[in-house]
């Protein structure tokens, strides 16, 4: 388990959540889709705002695909960030 801390407060992020198949999908997406990543932030901002702090500073790309945010980190993983049913 990977501890990211933002301001004071620790948030955890599983790196074993996403299955390698999925991280192509999004890896794709990525590749052809313009960055999510204001929007996933300025979704949080007011529900989680740690959690709003924490996407803005820690991650460098954020996607959607079916239903769900995901972010993508310096190293080049994948992080369900938020998902909507």
């Amino acid at each position: 388990m990977k501890q990211i801390k933002v301001k004071q407060e620790n948030v955890a992020i599983d790196n074993n959540a996403i299955p390698e198949s999925l991280k192509r999908t999004l890896d794709n997406i990525a590749a052809k889709a313009a960055d999510r990543k204001d929007e996933v932030v300025n979704a949080l901002s007011n529900e989680q705002p740690a959690k709003s702090r924490m996407v803005e500073d820690s991650y460098v790309q954020c996607t959607w695909w079916e239903g769900c945010y995901y972010c993508q980190d310096e190293d080049k993983n994948w992080h369900r960030v938020k998902c909507f049913t």
